[in-house]
């Protein structure tokens, strides 16, 4: 017995002084990239966190504060499906008030009441029908039960989440394009419409718009939208917030073989809810009066005619990771406020998120958000409360279903162009975010160790371009899976 107890004793011995000289490489490391001269005037904050232990095993600037961009998304995505569980999905009905007369008149109104569905009528399910496919269906239910005129209005009622759709923080110069289409009580499309324009001119003249679909009523297109060179990119910038049907179109786009595309944000969902509905009843000859959005829940009966069921909720965070969705992620925000708290609005949703937090034991005094998304310049985030929500989370959930929720690197999502010739592709799983002089990874990495570290690195305020910088990044994480 003494001898077996002698043996584990230097087992120990032996193994722990190069854990410990491993440990002490990677701080050398992080520092030696720290100092590095992309990052003279930039701020920087590293963490790294063993999963097994919950230790912080190296860090830089682990407590700095500072804006995570679509990192960010982690907290929203993970801690909502944690909350209301892989199987939760949104539910939007189709419904009805007032008589059916014996002619088929309807003496009332045809409601859409929206659940805050962020992929009602998109495109990028297989499970789900998109818009127009949606609309199709619901025309289909208003026939089948007898309904031939409305004698009343076609009403989006979006009152499932407060009226007001993006963040007080969010820049002007983003409101009006597709990533800052804010998050409604009803969603259709993923809030957007794409613009098409011909590219075949000269550089320097302005490019032509061929057309903007799908077609949103009283929507004005300004367009100054002049074309550069080949490979410069979409430079094109829609100005225009929510409710505004007057956009202005300001930029560049790359000269090419004829049509380049930009996506801008539908300025009323709910009301263009309400008015592709209208105008697909009256294709079929079933009028009606006017399409109209309510911001506040009906008191009368309705009777159910329709419901549009979400994909699960597993599903939309994948997704939204996968893609960095804004809408997704601000959605998820306002219906955590609706389902467990007094309202679907940010704050709510923020509120329950942050005492889930404390729940977990994960101190929130280095976590500041203004949004679900990442959006905001105003959300600071410290690397290291990244790494240590991330360590929770995965020891509460498991390790195995977490890492499926994010992007691999390699091999999908953001994620999916890096780590060529890197022995860390495939072993790392992480969030990306990006913004002007912003970036951030966050996730997971299992070491060349075969061990589980979370980690967060984030950057802040560089001059280099963003493709250098990522670059860099790229060799942090590749050392923090060689030396963690």
């Amino acid at each position: 017995m003494k001898m077996r107890i002698f043996f584990y004793l230097i087992v120990l011995l032996v193994g722990y002084p190069s854990v410990l000289s491993s440990q002490n490489t990677l701080k050398s490391k992080l520092f030696a990239h720290a100092g590095h001269p992309y990052f003279k005037h930039a701020n920087l904050s590293i963490s790294v966190v063993e999963l097994n232990t919950g230790k912080q095993v190296a860090g830089f600037n682990e407590n700095k504060v500072l804006i995570p961009a679509s990192s960010l998304k982690v907290i929203t995505t993970m801690a909502t499906l944690d909350i209301l569980g892989d199987d939760f999905k949104f539910d939007t009905e189709l419904a009805y008030d007032g008589k059916i007369q014996a002619d088929g008149t309807l003496d009332g109104n045809i409601y859409i009441i929206g659940s805050g569905d962020p992929t009602l009528g998109t495109y990028k399910f297989d499970s789900i029908p998109d818009y127009k496919k949606l609309m199709d269906r619901w025309v289909k239910a208003i026939r089948r039960e007898g309904i031939t005129c409305i004698d009343g209005d076609i009403i989006a009622d979006e009152s499932v989440f407060n009226s007001y759709p993006i963040s007080p923080s969010w820049q002007w110069n983003d409101l009006g394009n597709y990533y800052a289409a804010g998050a409604w009580g009803l969603n259709i499309n993923e809030n957007q419409y794409r613009i098409a324009f011909n590219n075949k001119g000269t550089i320097g003249s302005r490019a032509k718009m061929k057309y903007a679909e799908p077609k949103i009523p009283n929507l004005q297109l300004s367009n100054e939208v002049m074309i550069d060179s080949t490979g410069t990119g979409d430079n094109a910038y829609i100005f225009g917030g929510p409710y505004n049907f007057y956009k202005r179109i300001v930029g560049t786009i790359p000269k090419g073989s004829g049509t380049f595309t930009i996506k801008g944000s539908i300025p009323d969902p709910p009301l263009f809810v309400a008015q592709l509905l209208q105008e697909s009843l009256h294709k079929n000859k079933i009028k009606s009066q006017q399409a109209r959005a309510n911001f506040e829940d009906s008191n009368k009966r309705r009777m159910t005619l329709d419901h549009a069921i979400s994909p699960s909720l597993r599903d939309i965070v994948k997704r939204a990771n996968a893609e960095s969705n804004n809408l997704y992620c601000e959605s998820l925000l306002k219906k955590l406020g609706a389902e467990k708290g007094t309202e679907g609005q940010s704050t709510i949703g923020m509120y329950i998120l942050k005492k889930y937090l404390r729940k977990m034991k994960v101190k929130t005094s280095s976590l500041h958000m203004e949004d679900g998304s990442g959006l905001s310049a105003r959300n600071n985030v410290s690397s290291l409360f990244f790494a240590n929500f991330l360590q929770k989370y995965a020891d509460k959930n498991g390790l195995e279903n977490t890492i499926k929720l994010l992007p691999k690197g390699g091999a999908s999502g953001t994620l999916a162009g890096m780590f060529k010739g890197s022995p860390a592709r495939g072993r790392v799983f992480a969030k990306s975010g990006s913004m002007s002089r912003v970036l951030s990874y966050t996730g997971y990495i299992k070491n060349k160790r075969g061990k589980w570290v979370s980690f967060s690195v984030i950057v802040n305020g560089f001059e280099e371009k963003h493709k250098v910088i990522r670059k860099k990044l790229e060799q942090i994480m590749t050392d923090i899976y060689k030396y963690s």
